[in-house]
């Protein structure tokens, strides 16, 4: 394991490629100790199942999001970190990561929605810390296996590793696969922090752009014309041409950058900001921030925000607070946090299926 410290306390002080192809493909195709914003639950008319993975407790949350409950707390190998929900809304993708008390992992965990039925656990071998995790189709996965500078496209139905991207770059963390599946992108935490481009269907490697130190989150516009990249200890978001692969504007972004993700219309990024306690949403057209919104309804004074999802209506966001052990639904217009929910300890990744439980 490199030096970078990727699990420091963060309070002392990617339409993203998932998102995108969560909307795209979906149009083709009692509660555990919860916490909301009223008795009625949620806002009217947002439904589906809300995945929360949670570091610390070795689970995976599951939320009804018409009532805005925990339903279930799923139990994972171990020290997860990441989500990714299928085309068919029907099965999700954990990435197993770092154990606090056993060391780095090597696998991933298959699960099925909405009942959390474990369905099989994907042993990567050799490859180590697997961490951002994504669909390409209905049987394969794209995962980080950080520890071996690599990004692997799995088959979760055979387990096999099909395809390694060796990025030959310490802390390759988080991963963005271009809309139409040409490009792969990787955010290396080492070094001075870059970004890795592959071609993904013969899996070249075509180069490393610089960024800004500890490069971690990234995402693709749903367009495929930008690739913003968070350098989290920079405080700095770089802004990548896909065409040229050159960083054509760097923003400042003080508070920590840590995910990124876009709303389906393009129109924002979405930043959570660890140290500000913020969710930064940035005009993706005219390559600034917008403003940093501050999180409501959590129990903490600073909290430290962590992962990020935008809901496909392009209004509203889920948001993850580590150290509030919750996950809050925001309104990316208007600013206000509309509901929290309680969920179990150091929550990171988040997920949307379109998939409902029956209602009880």
């Amino acid at each position: 394991m490199n030096s970078i410290d990727r699990n420091r306390d963060l309070t002392g002080h990617g339409w993203s490629h998932r998102a995108l192809a969560t909307l795209l493909l979906f149009a083709c195709a009692g509660p555990l100790n919860a916490a909301a914003s009223s008795a009625s639950g949620g806002p009217s008319g947002l439904t589906g199942t809300v995945l929360v993975v949670n570091q610390a407790s070795d689970t995976v949350t599951l939320i009804d999001l018409a009532a805005m409950q925990a339903y279930k707390h799923v139990a994972v190998v171990g020290g997860p970190h990441e989500v990714a929900v299928s085309p068919d809304g029907k099965r999700a993708i954990v990435s197993n990561y770092r154990k606090r008390a056993g060391g780095v992992q090597k696998t991933l965990s298959l699960i099925a929605l909405p009942s959390g039925e474990n369905l099989e656990t994907i042993d990567l071998g050799e490859f180590r810390a697997p961490h951002d995790v994504h669909w390409v189709d209905d049987s394969r996965v794209l995962s980080t296996a950080e520890d071996s500078q690599a990004l692997l496209l799995v088959n979760v139905e055979s387990g096999a590793i099909e395809r390694v991207f060796a990025t030959a770059q310490d802390g390759s963390h988080m991963l963005a696969l271009s809309p139409d599946r040409r490009r792969l992108f990787s955010s290396n935490m080492g070094g001075s922090g870059s970004v890795t481009v592959f071609d993904f269907e013969s899996g070249e490697k075509i180069r490393d752009i610089d960024t800004g130190m500890e490069c971690e989150g990234i995402g693709v516009s749903p367009d495929g014309r930008w690739v913003w990249a968070g350098n989290r200890a920079a405080d700095t978001v770089s802004i990548i041409d896909t065409g040229s692969l050159e960083v054509v504007k760097t923003l400042p972004s003080p508070g920590f950058p840590y995910r990124v993700e876009f709303t389906p219309n393009g129109r924002y990024a979405l930043v959570p900001h660890a140290r500000s306690g913020t969710l930064m949403v940035g005009d993706v057209a005219g390559q600034r921030v917008l403003r940093h919104i501050p999180l409501g309804q959590t129990r903490v004074d600073q909290p430290s925000t962590a992962g990020v999802f935008p809901h496909p209506d392009n209004i509203h966001a889920f948001v993850t607070v580590r150290n509030d052990n919750s996950l809050l639904l925001v309104n990316i217009e208007t600013g206000q946090t509309l509901a929290r929910v309680e969920v179990q300890s150091s929550p990171d990744g988040v997920a949307w299926s379109p998939v409902q439980r029956a209602s009880r």
